[in-house]
């Protein structure tokens, strides 16, 4: 976007061609991995938890939740990383939205944090599934999978919104960078 005599608009930073077409696509691709990556965490664990224990869910209202916030964080960090292109006007980032996504980012980072450190510490201080024998291993694979999950979601999200002057190189066909 530029104003009068060539001069750089204010709250525009003009972007390589390529990176910005490599943010309309693989914000998309990447959000749409985590979402469906997440849930076929959920999916295997539920699908191993019958057998082991008997019933998919752990018994424990508590044990649920500690297993369902590690998914709703990294969903909700998917949904930031397809939001992530409109952080885009044509080939220009937009600073005020893409500052707006990095908060949003480090939140969903915090809340993801968060829940794993409450879903293994519900998992290693509260008997969840009332029967002694098992240990609840599945639980915790599918906290510290969720956990691998929204870490590559938040960098990756990180990369798109806060390009480094390296990455802008590469990704440049004018020398200006």
């Amino acid at each position: 976007m530029k104003q009068f005599y060539g001069q750089q608009a204010e709250g525009y930073a003009p972007l390589p061609p390529l990176f910005a077409a490599r943010v309309r696509a693989g914000s998309l691709v990447t959000g749409v991995a985590l979402a469906v990556g997440t849930t076929l965490v959920l999916g295997l664990t539920v699908f191993v938890n019958g057998p082991l224990h008997g019933h998919a869910l752990p018994d424990a209202v508590l044990g649920r939740v500690a297993l369902l916030l590690p998914v709703l964080a990294v969903l909700a960090t998917a949904v930031v990383v397809l939001g992530a292109r409109r952080c885009l006007l044509g080939d220009y980032l937009v600073i005020t939205r893409a500052r707006f996504t990095r908060t949003l980012l480090r939140g969903c980072f915090t809340a993801l944090v968060t829940a794993c450190l409450l879903a293994l510490t519900t998992s290693a201080l509260v008997d969840l599934w009332h029967d002694h024998n098992h240990l609840g291993v599945s639980d915790l694979l599918a906290t510290g999978a969720n956990f691998a999950l929204g870490v590559l979601g938040y960098g990756v999200g990180l990369f798109y919104v806060r390009p480094s002057v390296a990455t802008l190189e590469r990704f440049s066909d004018h020398p200006i960078w």
